[in-house]
This record gives C-alpha cells, structure tokens and sequence, in this order.
C-alpha cells in the first residue's frame, strides 16, 4: 500500500487507481489543509509578532485563536454530520478555508487576524474528524487503517508544505511575508472543493437515512464491479436496526468504554506535546542556540520532512503491526526524545547542544507520526455506533482540541514559569503516564468491520478484549 500511494503521486496516473483509493486520496484534502493552517503559523508568528509588536500573552492568543475555533468546529458540527452527511459537511469546509484564507491574508489588525484565525480554526474542527470518519465508512475493514491513515500523511505534507511555504517567503520576500504564508492556504481548499463535489457520500451514511437501494449502488461502485456486498451490507443492516435514533445513547453506560477511549486519545495526543515542537519549533531552536529566524524555519523543514516520511511508514505497519503495538512503541520513543529535551535545556547553550535539539525534535516526531499521529484519528473513527458516529467522533474531536488550545497558549507562559527544561519535563511525565492507559483502556481493532465493533461494543463486553473473539472465530 506504502509503495503503491507513493507510485500514484509520483506518476500523477490519479485516473488508473481503484475508485475506493481515488476517493480516499480526495477526502484526504482536508488534512493537507488542517497540517498546513495549523504549520504555517509557526513560521509566520515570527514575522507577525515583529509587525505589531507581540508579547508572550498575545503570541499565544494569536497561535491559540485557530484552536479555540477548532474546539467550537468540533463541538457544534457532529449532529449537522449526522444529519447532512460527511459529504456536504466538506464542501462547506472548503468553502469556510476559502474565505478565510483570504481574510487573513488582508488583515489590517491583529484584532483582525485574530478573528480571521479563530474562522479558519473552526473549519479545522469540522475537517480534522469528518474526512478520517468518510474515509473509514467507505473502507474495507483489511485496508481501513491504510486508507483512513492516508489522512494523516495529508496533515504531514500539509506541514511540510507550510514549512516550505514559510522559508521562501522568509527568504525572498521583504515585506507582507506572514501574509503570503497565510493565503496560500486558498490553493488546497479549492482542489478540495472541486474534489468533494464528485465523490458519492458515505455509503453507510446514506443507508442510515434509510436509502438503502442508494447506499447499496455506492457501496458496488466504491467495492468495485466484481466484489461481492452482499455480507457487508447484511452487517451494517443488522446494526442499523439495533441502534436507536436517541443520541443520548452517547452517554449512557454501555458506551462508556467508547468514551473513555475515544476521549482518552484525543487528549493524549495533545498533551504529550506534540504541538509545542510543530507550532513553535523554530521558536524552540532560536531558544536553543539557532541564530536567525531563517535558520531556525530552515531546520523546521527537516521535521517536516521526517514527518512525512514516519507517516508513510505508519501505512505500511498499521494494518499489518496493529493499533496498540504502534502506540506503545511510539510513546516510549516520544519518551526518549522528550528526555533528550530536558537534558539539552538543562545545559549552557553550544554548538553541540542546539544540534542535539533538532535531533532529538526528529526523534520525537518521527515516533508521533507512526504512533498518536495516524491512530488516534483512526480509532476515533471506528470506535463509536452508525447512527451517532457523527457526533461521538466530534465530542473526542472537540476533547481534542480543546486539550490542543491549553497546551498552546501556556507553552509560552510555562516557559517563563520553569524554563523549558521544566515544560519538556512535565511533558515527558504525561508520555509515560499514557502508556498506562493504552493498555488498559484501547481495544485493537485491526482487520476487524465497523460492524463487528460496534457488535462488541452493544453486547456490553470488556472493549480491550475486541480482538480475541474475533480472533477465536477466525481460527
């Protein structure tokens, strides 16, 4: 799978793939959109801040706006997913990344700015679980990790490309740099507008809202021609006739593993770090010995580099290696570069000591990016009932962010508080408090359908036991 998605953007033969992968692979325009307008500020807020004179408190509000208004995206969206379908949801993303690319890009203020942030941000909610839950409703339970997964490698391109995009400007431009960086955030939201309006909804979606006769039609066309639906099709009306309309269900005692889990993820994602390297990375190697802003945005590049490539990596082993497996090992390498951190922070500044921090900055990275990066997001996506997957993945979405929006806007604060040697170290304790709770509380729902989960789930069984009966009834 790895081989083949690098082989297909290489070549650019886009119209020769399965339709199921074509359909992916335009979905998965949202997270280039999400990695780039979340990136790209780490290399403008250099340029912004000298512009209107920011202080550590403003700073983070700045960064921090794209996160508030994720945490409202998320939390106000998941019924109207629900309701209108994933498909529509995206088309009106797009068109929300439109507007408010443009609108940042001319802000005459920081008031203004600001708002033009907190716009974009609340379109980063919506996207951020809305393309990995089409993606995963469209996905064949063998290859649902790979294709859903694709998502997160577009976050890391979108990265990668707002890093680029922030060295040239920072380079070649004398003037307005911040403001190249922020509107070209235009480009992939009209490619994702154009996308979206083409590709079917959710064929689960559809046999939801009770079209069933519609849903089976896309679920061929996705399946393709010579593939037989008839099982799967049998599983998801089974579910849908167990599942009450009632959202409360959300909350009631037989969900509450999902809860936990779900909501447990999105919040470990976030408070292990991860964000404080992306979004202030070349803050960080200014404070640990990089003597430019251009030097330091030219080093970031190379952690959007790793990025892109432990994500692909992730592709290979998700499906094959499992869920659990990649998480536990990815912590412990966060862990290590988390260490690796506080030690650099911990010594006097030299030439020794702010390469030893991009280094172990990769480190770190690269173990996210095949661990928290592309699980979290998949197993929120599979983890939650048909009829109020919608909403169960926008309530973790919003936990998410909302976990993002505190670790952000105090980085700063905290920095000034216990130094970075102390903010690293509070991280740190956070990775290895997490591993704990990965064992205890996350299933593996590798190879196993939405169907079958779900099934598990409903019957009131132990969720970190999923695996083995289906394990039992496959030997």
């Amino acid at each position: 799978m790895q081989n083949y998605v690098l082989k297909l953007l290489l070549s650019g033969a886009f119209m020769k793939v399965d339709y199921c992968l074509k359909v992916a692979l335009v979905a998965a325009l949202a997270g280039i959109l999400f990695g780039y307008d979340t990136g790209v500020m780490s290399g403008a807020i250099l340029f912004v801040a000298e512009e209107f004179g920011l202080d550590s408190t403003m700073n983070g509000i700045v960064v921090g706006a794209v996160l508030f208004g994720a945490l409202l995206g998320a939390a106000f969206s998941g019924r109207i997913a629900d309701a209108l379908g994933r498909k529509k949801l995206l088309i009106l993303t797009a068109i929300a990344f439109i507007l408010g690319s443009i609108g940042t890009a001319f802000s005459p203020s920081i008031a203004t700015l600001t708002i033009g942030r907190l716009f974009i941000g609340f379109a980063i909610g919506i996207a951020s679980y809305t393309a990995p839950l089409y993606i995963s409703e469209i996905s064949p339970a063998d290859k649902r990790g790979q294709l859903v997964s694709l998502n997160q490698l577009a976050i890391s391109l979108g990265i990668l490309i707002s890093y680029i995009v922030d060295f040239y400007a920072a380079s070649y431009f004398s003037q307005n740099e911040w403001r190249w960086m922020l509107g070209l955030g235009v480009v992939p939201a009209i490619f994702l507008l154009i996308g979206m309006i083409y590709l079917p909804d959710s064929p689960r979606w559809v046999f939801s809202k009770g079209r069933e006769s519609e849903a089976k039609e896309i679920l061929q066309k996705i399946r393709g021609p010579n593939v037989s639906i008839e099982n799967e099709l049998g599983e998801i009306r089974m579910t849908l006739k167990e599942d009450r309309e009632d959202w409360r269900l959300l909350f009631s005692k037989t969900l509450r593993p999902a809860i936990y889990t779900g909501f447990g993820l999105a919040a470990i994602q976030q408070i292990t770090g991860i964000n404080t390297i992306l979004y202030y990375a070349p803050t960080i190697l200014r404070l640990s010995g990089f003597e430019s802003n251009n030097a330091a945005i030219f080093a970031t590049m190379g952690i959007g580099v790793v990025f892109v490539l432990f994500t692909l990596l992730s592709l290979r082993l998700i499906d094959t290696l499992g869920r659990k497996p990649l998480l536990f090992m990815g912590l412990l390498g966060m862990s290590l570069g988390l260490s690796l951190l506080v030690f650099v922070f911990a010594n006097p500044k030299n030439q020794i000591v702010h390469w030893l921090a991009i280094s172990s900055m990769l480190l770190y990275i690269a173990s996210f990016a095949v661990s928290l990066g592309p699980v979290v997001w998949l197993l929120i996506s599979e983890i939650y009932p048909l009829k109020i997957r919608g909403i169960g993945a926008s309530l973790a979405t919003c936990v998410n962010w909302g976990s993002n929006l505190i670790v952000t806007a105090t980085f700063l604060s905290l920095v000034d508080w216990i130094e970075v040697s102390g903010t690293f170290s509070l991280y740190l304790s956070l990775s290895l408090f997490s591993l704990f709770f990965i064992y205890y509380f996350v299933p593996e729902t590798k190879g196993v359908t939405l169907e079958k989960i779900e099934e598990h789930l409903m019957a009131n069984k132990p969720f970190r036991e999923l695996k083995k009966p289906v394990e039992q009834a496959l030997s």
